[in-house]
């Protein structure tokens, strides 16, 4: 297929991209894919696009074919044939037509059948083939009609190291294939995130399962060679895998209420800045096969053995001899294979009754049991604070705790929260405090209503996480401020009162070393009467507005050995506590 770039876009733009192609729409004089364009209006784009594309050709080198077209019909079987062509015609994997050229059931695209394939066309994405047990997944899931809709690439060889795989992306998502794991889909935000880790390339490798529902019905997630997706509409998409994931799904995944969804990714403790995100993997490691999980270095679990000979650094990978069964057979959709996965208690359960030292020498800690080292965490030692700079451990968020891997361990485990230092220093805020520490504020803020008082502020509950599209903030603390004031029915005072509802935001503050808070949204709930100074909710903006967004201390994050504790997580729990969670 010719490529002669003329005008800032090729032919092949055109065929492989249709008018969703960005040098092609620009050369439009209005957009394409905001609007669903009639017949005529698409064929006069089409006639303008490939006047420009066809200008430097040869003559007979689909020049012809390309412009005279009256019909929508005529136009795809342009596309379509220029496709067949360029992928060996006859010759090609498609082999001979054994359909004519046919518009799909929504009237805009086109499809021609093939003994090796398929081809259709959408004059926004353009034309592209689609074969083998990708094809036949999506026709199972009903062809463009499905959610994915049209191809929007040709199949493709994946990235993995033996290049086996092969995946064909679509307007909603894409279908990915290996042969040692099936066909399977990815769309939505849990594709997003595994496109944005690497996809196939990525440490996950490629789906093991569909898009599915968790029990609960709120959550969505895949599984993949070596790890998992979960997303929920407030916590978002993020991946769990290795010895962290392990332990989530031996604790009853999502229906554990300690833990539940996680809130990030694996991230890497900071001993400065709180934490770090491990770098998205692009490109594979060409030594490392595909049926590898990559987990931290010292790290194994069951069924998995250690292969030093494949790791070129510091970071180690394992290999299980049933990769697909060790990673994917815990769980899917059926609730017998759920119930394998028990609520176990959890190992902390007291603290030694005799006191514990103030320091711990990192050999001793290598040698005792996880469990132990939360209980030292309750207590307040931190081998974490005396170790500078980049942690070599990893831990995930979850929305009710933090699971946390040491490096060399062969198990990871749930992290206890601080309430006190073990010098005594607080550490923890009960929901209480928090409305106590923000009441300054508000009252500051609600000062300025006009003869107005504030007779009282008042816990009322939290909200759930929120994402915000770049990261998951924490719950917020709803505060109920009541004000009173003498309001008039005409020449008579009466008593009025209001209610409105004000939420504070509690986070870790990493530049100050402070749990911060903000106050961050307002509604007036309920109002009784006229207010003095006019519009009750006119007042309130002028009140409120300005105070939000505006970080205020909780508390100050205190020191061991004169070094700041390393927190990974504040976190305002269901009952509004705030807890805080330090690398142990």
């Amino acid at each position: 297929m010719p490529t002669l770039a003329v005008s800032k876009f090729t032919m092949a733009d055109a065929l492989d991209g249709g008018l969703s192609n960005r040098a092609v729409a620009s050369s439009l004089a209005r957009p394409t894919m905001d609007v669903d364009l009639s017949d005529k209006d698409m064929l006069a784009a089409y006639k303008k696009i490939n006047a420009k594309a066809v200008a430097g050709l040869k003559p007979g080198r689909y020049s012809d074919l390309f412009l005279e077209f009256k019909t929508p019909l005529e136009l795809a079987t342009a596309y379509i044939e220029a496709k067949y062509q360029a992928l060996g015609g006859t010759g090609g994997f498609l082999k001979a037509a054994t359909t004519a050229v046919t518009v799909c059931p929504d009237g805009k695209g086109f499809f021609r059948h093939f003994a090796g394939g398929s081809i259709y066309w959408h004059p926004y994405t353009g034309a592209h083939e689609v074969h083998g047990l990708i094809r036949q997944k999506w026709a199972n899931m009903g062809w463009e009609r499905s959610f994915l809709g049209y191809p929007t690439s040709d199949e493709t060889v994946g990235r993995d190291n033996d290049g086996a795989g092969r995946f064909s992306h679509f307007q909603g998502g894409s279908i990915y294939w290996h042969p040692t794991v099936g066909t399977f889909e990815v769309h939505g935000a849990i594709r997003q995130k595994y496109l944005e880790l690497g996809a196939e390339a990525s440490f996950l490798g490629y789906p093991t399962t569909d898009e599915l529902g968790t029990p609960d019905g709120v959550g969505r997630f895949n599984h993949f060679q070596a790890g998992s997706i979960y997303w929920t509409p407030s916590t978002w998409a993020h991946e769990v895998h290795g010895l962290i994931r392990q332990y989530w799904a031996n604790n009853g995944w999502e229906r554990n209420a300690a833990l539940g969804y996680p809130i990030t990714d694996e991230l890497i403790p900071s001993r400065t800045v709180g934490h770090l995100r491990p770098g998205s993997i692009r490109r594979p490691d060409i030594l490392v096969a595909t049926d590898l999980i990559r987990l931290p270095e010292g790290a194994t679990t069951p069924g998995m053995t250690v292969r030093p000979e494949l790791t070129r650094s510091a970071t180690l990978t394992a290999v299980s001899a049933t990769p697909t069964a060790t990673m994917t057979t815990s769980r899917t959709a059926s609730p017998a294979m759920l119930s394998a996965a028990t609520l176990t208690p959890e190992r902390i359960t007291a603290a030694p009754a005799s006191p514990l030292p103030t320091g711990i020498s990192p050999g001793t800690l290598a040698s005792i049991d996880p469990a132990l080292i939360g209980i030292f965490a309750q207590l307040g030692v931190s081998q974490g604070a005396k170790e500078g700079g980049v942690s070599r451990n990893r831990f995930s968020d979850f929305e009710n705790g933090v699971v946390f891997w040491r490096r060399g361990s062969g198990t990871a485990y749930k992290l206890s929260p601080w309430n006190q230092t073990a010098t005594g220093q607080k550490l923890a805020l009960s929901s209480a405090e928090v409305i106590g520490i923000a009441s300054v504020q508000i009252r500051n803020a609600l000062s300025r209503l006009v003869n107005t008082q504030v007779t009282g502020i008042n816990f009322s509950g939290v909200t759930n996480y929120m994402f915000d599209g770049a990261g998951v903030h924490n719950r917020r603390h709803r505060a109920l401020a009541t004000l009173m004031a003498i309001g008039f029915n005409g020449p008579f005072p009466i008593p009025v009162q209001a209610t409105v509802e004000i939420q504070i935001e509690v986070a870790f503050d990493p530049i100050n070393w402070r749990i911060s808070g903000q106050l961050t949204h307002w509604r007036l709930l309920s109002s009784t009467g006229q207010f003095p100074g006019g519009p009750l909710d006119r007042q309130l903006h002028g009140a409120l507005d300005s105070a939000l967004w505006v970080p205020f201390t909780m508390l100050s994050i205190p020191s061991q050995d004169g070094v700041p504790l390393p927190v990974l997580s504040v976190k305002t729990m269901p009952n509004g506590d705030v807890d805080v969670y330090i690398e142990p």
